[in-house]
């Protein structure tokens, strides 16, 4: 009994020894490790492909398939980048990757631009189009230090670079090929500068380097993500309470990164505002459907941004508004343990906690209700990314003024959770959907995928996966097309199929069946069809992480 006392003795001595820093640098260790780990585990999901072909300077190149066979092969290129014969030719290049980008994307091109000159070192390959971005991340983790440690000291800077390393939500967006990882990136530099310019006592050739990264900060920022405005707009009012006497000097950055971004406001941010379209943000009509709608992205986006990460896009909305309000809750218990803790000696600090925790996400908020849109919760919380790096520094601030004695086991807690959500969601949930349709496709020297979607996420992704030089034939049709044009390829006597994969998105995009009535007699038809010269030899149910993932793979071959 006494030697299990000591034993247990020693443990807790040794617990108490294992001073915090380590266990953060450990953290952000682990982090970064785990990033490099499965940066190449999963295919690319519907987005990250679009991001490709813009990156590849060939959107322009790109149209719907129309409803008759097409060979996949025929669209390969588009995925790679152009043949240059010389510097001069991938420059040039750069004008038609502009123009892809003001047709119809709703981003700014930096991000597209960073990958295009990428591109060609490393390949297309997921983990080369995947590597910037993983690069970028752990820039971000970076910024994060620099901005905990600006505010507070080294060991919040660790704090923080340890949450925002660990935390699903942005963990699972550094191995995501779009904006957001970047947008994180610059959103914690410009803090950093921002934060360093306005508490620490600097030389004035160290002042002027910390000018020039708010300005290239504040100017990438905008021009990777418009939203991440909001977040400066916050900075500054940091500035403007903290630092006002040094007013201009900040103004001047203002200025620079203003500069930096005209040639974009004149040329192609006015052609993206004709293009896009802005109607799918709307809100609900009435007051109260529209005051919901306002509710539940608030808590939508707090519980997957603090906790559940991407595991959002397999959850039950239910669950997802239940973290949404575990995740209120506990912030605003956070506030009000800073405010009553803070205000009376440090009350600058409370100020700056506060504006850079919440004022991001009030802005964002109250231009959704002003503008009649609803774009906080927009894409499982991706759309709000740039407010992340505030949250986690209240939380932060929480955690480095807890009494001694609860701080290691708060942080345990929370970074354990953190990675054991990462790990089981790479672990847990899988996403080869297209590998699988490929294998079956080309099980045959004579097959045509039918597909009742014409969604270029869909449509590019198969040629993506299948083998390069592929004969597989594509007829791709909106759902309620698809039996008409079906028929009509297998009526007509000039080629035959040895083989048909009938693939059915659960999610076809655009011109979806009108309820599931509809789906069912579209896919009764297509049975009826098929079974007149083909019999059903498999079936499959495809699931990936998200709806866009789902398909039902259905294998028929011609009957002797």
């Amino acid at each position: 009994m006494s030697s299990e006392t000591n034993s247990l003795r020693r443990l807790t001595g040794l617990s108490q020894q294992i001073r915090i820093e380590w266990i953060l640098m450990a953290a952000i260790a682990i982090a970064c490790l785990i990033r490099v780990m499965y940066v190449g585990a999963r295919e690319f999901w519907y987005d990250e492909v679009l991001s490709l072909l813009l990156s590849t300077s060939q959107r322009t190149g790109y149209s719907n398939p129309p409803d008759i066979p097409i060979a996949l092969a025929d669209y390969g290129n588009l995925l790679q980048l152009p043949p240059f014969s010389g510097a001069s030719d991938f420059i040039k290049a750069i004008k038609p990757l502009l123009q892809g980008l003001v047709g119809r994307e709703p981003h700014p091109p930096l991000f597209f631009l960073s990958q295009y000159l990428w591109l060609p070192l490393t390949g297309t390959q997921e983990i080369g189009v995947r590597s910037l971005n993983l690069l970028l991340s752990l820039g971000a983790i970076l910024g994060a230090y620099g901005m905990g440690k600006a505010l507070f000291n080294h060991r919040g800077g660790l704090i923080l670079a340890a949450l925002l390393g660990l935390n699903p939500f942005f963990w699972f967006h550094s191995l995501n090929v779009r904006m957001y990882c970047p947008t994180v990136l610059w959103v914690t530099l410009g803090g950093w500068a921002a934060l360093q310019l306005c508490n620490q006592r600097l030389s004035r050739p160290a002042r002027c380097g910390w000018y020039l990264l708010l300005t290239l900060s504040v100017t990438a920022g905008v021009l990777t993500y418009y939203l991440s405005a909001l977040w400066f707009m916050a900075l500054g009012c940091v500035i403007l309470i903290q630092d006002r006497k040094r007013w201009w000097q900040y103004g001047l950055c203002g200025l620079g990164a203003l500069c930096l971004a005209i040639p974009w406001a004149y040329w192609g941010l006015p052609q993206q505002l004709r293009n896009v379209d802005l109607n799918r943000f709307s809100t609900k009509s009435t007051l109260v459907e529209t005051i919901t709608q306002h509710i539940q992205g608030l808590l939508e986006v707090l519980g997957i941004q603090l906790i559940v990460g991407d595991w959002a896009t397999s959850l039950p909305i239910a669950v997802v508004l239940a973290m949404g309000i575990i995740a209120i809750f506990l912030l605003a218990g956070i506030i009000w343990y800073l405010w009553r803790l803070l205000r009376q000696e440090s009350p600058a600090l409370l100020i700056t906690i506060l504006i850079l925790g919440c004022l991001p996400l009030l802005l964002m908020l109250g231009s959704d209700i002003l503008s009649g849109k609803s774009t906080l919760a927009w894409g499982f919380g991706r759309s709000a990314i740039f407010i992340l790096p505030g949250l986690l520094l209240m939380v932060t601030a929480w955690v480095i003024n807890l009494p001694t004695s609860w701080k290691k086991p708060v942080l345990l807690t929370i970074l354990v959770m953190y990675l054991g959500l990462n790990v089981g969601d790479m672990a847990g949930r899988n996403r080869q959907v297209f590998q699988q349709i490929a294998a079956t496709a080309t099980a045959s020297d004579s097959t045509l995928i039918a597909m009742n979607s014409k969604a270029w996420g869909h449509v590019l992704r198969l040629v993506y996966y299948l083998p390069k030089g592929t004969s597989v034939k594509l007829l791709a049709t909106h759902p309620a097309m698809l039996p008409e044009s079906l028929e009509t390829v297998l009526a007509d006597g000039n080629e035959t199929y040895e083989r048909v994969v009938w693939l059915e998105a659960a999610r076809p995009v655009w011109q979806a069946p009108k309820d599931p009535a509809e789906t069912t007699k579209i896919r009764q038809d297509v049975e009826q069809l098929l079974s007149i010269d083909y019999q059903p030899v498999g079936n499959q149910e495809l699931v990936g992480t998200m709806e866009l993932d789902r398909f039902s793979l259905n294998v028929y071959e011609r009957m002797p």
